[in-house]
């Protein structure tokens, strides 16, 4: 392993952050949906784009044609796959079960999980969503400082997945998915798109689906429906606007997994350590995004983003879940809990390009105004629930709440921004970026808990402060020729820990995090193929965790500083004709270095960080003779043995992961599809952890019908 490492050093001088890189010279490739014309998500574009620099421009229009291996999650159906979602990106890690769901997975990138969602390139604010993947089109994963779109870094620094959601097109359609698949798993998604007028500068698109899932897991269950409806309007100056609503509703029995004790990794993979008739959710939300866009010119232009998010669940959890020791799982004090959130972001940027003499500048400035507001209510059940035996199971028909205990919490986030970039080339080989961002953040956050049902004792509290925060961000890329890329980034960002509770009663810090990357990318086969090679470290302050006492999540921890590093590695493309491959492996080491709050984490490996990680896809494509139309998939997924505890427990770690999978899809008209996919062939548990420990999704196959009008 050390000889490897070494090996990596001195081979390169970088990192998969060339893909900072990469995906700035990519904003000017995607194109707006509405009308074909080209969209910059960012507001950077480079001078090889403008004619007054012929020779740069078909430089790299040959370098965004070959600059996407191994950074998207593309598929061919109507939406990506959420039992692989991630899991073909290096320094990506899914911790949790590889469930066939609509929604999308949470990823842990470089060592720490990722804290912000994107859409479209664009956060709205500091806050994560969920995500119907019925309305995706395909996912693109941004790490380290190329995450930070907007000058900001989304997410924090160990990355961001960025959802390039379903817009409007001027073509007539309409599509319907149907798929069937184990533990009774139904699903049926619409896509429907129409121009409104016949100068199609009016134009429409509504996804929706609905889903029942079963699970290997007794009682457990979800139902759920999204509805996204948008509209996009192309005035004749070429301004464009947008507006988009969405509404998902869910009703499901939570799984908890079971309590990270050794004895429950023998357990049937069946039982369900919790109470289902106090594990109903509810969840919903609803997210209406308003976009307008101006072009002064050729040069200049202005994007105005506006997002309003609100969701609300209702939730049972318990008081003291774990493990007695003997054969049971107790509970402790049922809890209902009900809590709801409201995010409101809005973004003014303007994007430009100019010269100072040899100098080509390509700029972005930005305000951004984001205010959250968070509130929960809990009632505590006056009684213990009874335990639970593990070797046989009774499950309570109810819990009673009468006379139950109570207690209420707020919490607030308003966020001032303004930020900034240039992105300067100096010649044809070299460029360098130069940005920053300033935050003055406002929090505030009560907690009323007046007959300590939940914090031991009768608790009131009222915690606010102020304080401005300034993130820089800084790098430089260096292109030999053609088909080289070596690149170096420096960054610091900002996420806020809003909604955390400390059972303390203090609010904690917000989350800081500073990162360096080297990065070296080649192409080869005429550009057909890419290899990518990187080196990162991160060091993240101020983080909250869940409480490892407490696995069902109410309390976190601040555990003071963590910090990952390690090695990415990309090789993938056009092998052959037809045949795509794709490989990547990741080596890292994401650690607790301080921790003020439980002396003995320190040192510890965080949880879902495996130290090596592995994955290998190929794709074959029958394109001319009696097959055609026929497409093949492999994939083998490996991760290495994890912590199963934190802090780390001598001698208690979660074997390897290893996953094969298989696909086979073939279009059977040019409007009718048919896809089968096969995941866990060989029917491996795959444990992972989150302080409690999830037996991960056992041999599962899936059939989709697909039909286009």
């Amino acid at each position: 392993m050390r000889s490897t490492l070494v090996a990596f050093l001195c081979l390169c001088v970088g990192a998969a952050p060339a893909r900072a890189e990469e995906l700035r010279e990519n904003q000017d490739e995607e194109k707006l949906q509405s009308d074909g014309k080209p969209r910059d998500k960012d507001g950077v574009r480079d001078k090889e784009e403008s004619s007054r620099q012929g020779k740069q421009q078909d430089r790299q229009q040959k370098e965004r044609q070959n600059s996407r291996h191994g950074a998207v999650e593309r598929r061919s159906a109507s939406a990506p796959n959420a039992q692989t979602l991630g899991r073909d990106q290096s320094g990506v890690y899914v911790n949790a079960p590889a469930a066939n769901s609509a929604f999308s997975p949470s990823f842990v990138m470089r060592g720490f999980p990722a804290g912000v969602t994107l859409f479209d390139g664009a956060s709205h604010g500091f806050t994560a969503q969920d995500v119907d993947l019925s309305t995706v089109d395909h996912v693109e994963f941004y790490k380290g400082p190329s995450a930070m779109l907007f000058g900001k870094a989304l997410g924090g620094y160990g990355g961001a997945a960025d959802y390039i959601r379903k817009a409007p097109t001027q073509e007539t359609f309409a599509r319907a998915v149907a798929t069937k698949a184990s533990f009774a798993v139904t699903r049926f998604t619409a896509d429907v798109n129409a121009p409104l007028n016949d100068e199609k500068s009016l134009l429409f698109r509504m996804t929706g689906s609905a889903q029942s899932l079963g699970s290997f897991v007794d009682f457990t269950r979800t139902r759920s429906f999204d509805i996204a409806p948008m509209l996009a309007f192309v005035a004749d100056n070429g301004d464009h606007v947008s507006l988009r609503a969405e509404h998902n509703g869910a009703r499901l029995v939570w799984r908890d997994g079971v309590p990270a004790d050794p004895v429950f990794l023998h357990v049937p993979k069946e039982f369900y350590a919790g109470l289902p008739a106090n594990e109903h959710e509810t969840p919903f939300f609803d997210d209406l995004t308003f976009t307008y866009e101006h072009a002064f010119n050729a040069d200049w232009k202005v994007k105005a983003v506006v997002d309003y998010f609100l969701s609300a669940s209702r939730w049972g959890w318990f008081t003291g879940w774990g493990y007695d020791g003997f054969q049971s799982v107790v509970f402790g004090n049922p809890v209902r809990a009900r809590a709801a959130n409201r995010s409101f972001d809005a973004q003014l940027r303007l994007n430009g390009r100019f010269d100072t003499g040899f100098l080509s500048h390509a700029v972005f400035l930005g305000l951004e105004h984001w205010d959250f507001y968070y509130g929960y209510n809990n009632d505590v059940a006056r009684y213990e629930a009874a335990p639970l035996n593990i070797f046989a199971p009774v499950y309570s028909p109810g819990v009673s709440y009468a006379g139950a205990y109570w207690s209420n919490g707020v919490a607030r986030a308003i966020s001032r921004s303004a930020y900034g970039q240039d992105l300067i080339d100096l010649n044809e080989n070299w460029r360098i970026l130069i940005g920053g961002r300033y935050d003055l953040l406002a929090q505030r956050e009560r907690v009323f808990d007046p007959l300590g049902a939940l914090a031991g004792e009768p608790t009131s509290s009222l915690s606010k402060g102020t304080k401005g925060y300034f993130s820089p961000r800084a790098g430089i890329l260096y292109r030999p020729d053609d088909e080289t890329q070596l690149f170096a980034a420096y960054g610091k960002s900002l996420i806020p820990n809003t909604g955390v509770r400390i059972q303390s009663g203090e609010a904690p810090p917000p989350q800081q995090d500073t990162q360096y990357e080297l990065g070296f990318r080649r192409e080869f086969l005429d550009r057909k193929m890419s290899f990518e090679v990187g080196l990162f470290d991160v060091t993240r302050d101020n983080v909250a965790i869940p409480n490892p006492a407490n696995p069902s999540g109410f309390f976190s921890v601040v555990t003071g500083q963590q910090h990952s590093h390690g090695i990415e590695v990309n090789l993938g493309g056009e092998i052959l004709p037809n045949l795509k491959i794709n490989a990547v492996a990741t080596f890292l080491h994401a650690l607790v270095s301080k921790d003020d709050n439980v002396p003995s984490q320190k040192g510890s490996d965080l949880l879902g960080a495996p130290r090596r990680v592995y994955n290998f896809s190929a794709n074959y494509t029958f394109d001319t003779g009696d097959l055609k139309g026929l497409e093949l998939g492999f994939s083998y997924y490996y991760a290495s043995r994890l912590e199963a505890t934190l802090p780390n427990t001598y001698g208690f770690t979660l074997a390897p992961q290893q996953m094969l999978g298989a696909s086979l899809a073939y279009s059977i008209t040019d409007n009718l599809r048919f896809e089968l996919n096969a995941a866990n062939l060989t029917n491996q548990s795959n444990w992972t952890s989150n302080g409690a420990l999830y037996h991960g999704e056992p041999r599962t196959v899936s059939a989709s019908l697909s039909y286009k009008y």
